[in-house]
């Protein structure tokens, strides 16, 4: 019998994976526990030793690490590249990136990536899509899905907090004397944006503020839909918000955008927060305050999941959700409550995601 039917068959035997063979034959897992008992019992009876094990693993692993993204332009795409590279090359792999706008693209990709033998795979999904295909891929490989919608019971997820998301956002401009707020969200069909419009309107409750029906929408996360609704919100008549929570940089770049032609001051008639912390809310004048998602903590949890050892099946898959970052600029630049300090607050522009 040949070493990497070996391995395979002790793996079997002990209900692990291979590399969870190799590591207990070399003594690189110290822990004596159930785990390691069923590992050297299988390979007693099958008379496999951990040279051979060493030799299987070596003979089974590529080294290569596939990572799936939409627009490798998108905020979220080139941050997260920019993270798990790093990360990938400390550990000596190599990443394997394929592009795809599309939910029948990406999949095409990692088909093309498992037919290289691929040791891991970390998928970004497009936005308010959910990658259902990778649940047939999900006993082969280790998975890790980062960010989006996932409905599956096998796969590994990674994100942002999005209820956290809400509440900072809410309490900040709170903090800075918004009392009535419009909210542009993304599309209605979306879990995401669902969720986020709940917390939404139990925040509101919670905090004793105001909003109107009509003062949110849901659509498109783009600046022409924001410049769009905020022109049709504030040239109207009757009340109007004195804050506008976006859900993308997009949209609040649209109603800054409008706002500027309705001679109306940011912050100190409205103040508008957005959510990606992209290029372009640092570049637009007023700088716009953003939610960023902590990419570096995103990279490392990804990483860490794919590498841990898969001991066996489990009940659920990994499903771990991090809080934002709040990057404070000029469009909430109001003062606060309770506040004689009237300079601009300090950019956290270059502060650490940890």
């Amino acid at each position: 019998m040949s070493s990497t039917s070996s391995i395979t068959n002790v793996a079997a035997l002990a209900r692990v994976s291979k590399a969870t063979v190799s590591r207990v034959l070399s003594g690189q897992r110290t822990k004596d526990d159930d785990i390691a008992r069923r590992v050297r019992d299988a390979a007693e009876k099958l008379n496999y030793s951990a040279n051979s094990a060493a030799s299987a693993l070596r003979s089974d692993t590529t080294n290569t690490i596939g990572l799936v993204m939409p627009d490798p332009s998108s905020p979220m795409a080139s941050r997260m590249l920019a993270e798990l590279d790093p990360i990938a090359n400390g550990d000596n792999k190599q990443l394997l990136i394929g592009i795809g706008d599309d939910l029948n693209t990406q999949e095409e990709r990692v088909s093309a990536m498992l037919m290289r033998r691929i040791d891991g795979l970390i998928l970004i999904p497009p936005r308010d899509v959910d990658p259902a295909f990778l649940d047939a891929h999900a006993g082969s490989i280790p998975i890790v899905q980062v960010s989006g919608r996932s409905s599956s019971f096998r796969v590994n997820w990674v994100g942002v907090d999005e209820n956290a998301s809400m509440n900072l956002t809410m309490h900040h401009l709170a903090d800075h004397n918004a009392t009535s707020i419009a909210y542009l969200s993304g599309n209605i069909d979306s879990s995401e944006s669902a969720d986020l419009f709940t917390t939404f309107q139990i925040t509101l409750s919670a905090m004793n503020l105001m909003s109107d029906p009509d003062w949110t929408t849901f659509g498109e996360c783009t600046a022409e839909r924001g410049y769009r609704e905020a022109m049709e919100l504030f040239e109207g008549k009757g009340s109007k918000p004195d804050a506008v929570v976006c859900a993308s940089d997009e949209i609040a770049v649209g109603v800054l955008m409008a706002l500027f032609q309705l001679g109306i001051s940011v912050p100190h008639d409205v103040i508008v927060i957005g959510s990606g912390d992209s290029p372009i809310a640092n570049a637009i004048s007023p700088t716009l305050t953003s939610l960023r998602p902590p990419y570096r903590l995103l990279a490392k949890e990804t990483m860490r999941l794919l590498g841990e050892e898969n001991d066996g099946q489990h009940w659920m898959p990994a499903r771990v959700a991090f809080p934002p970052q709040l990057v404070r600029r000029e469009s909430t630049d109001s003062p606060r409550f309770g506040s004689s300090d009237m300079a601009t607050p300090r950019s956290d522009d270059d502060s650490d995601d940890e």
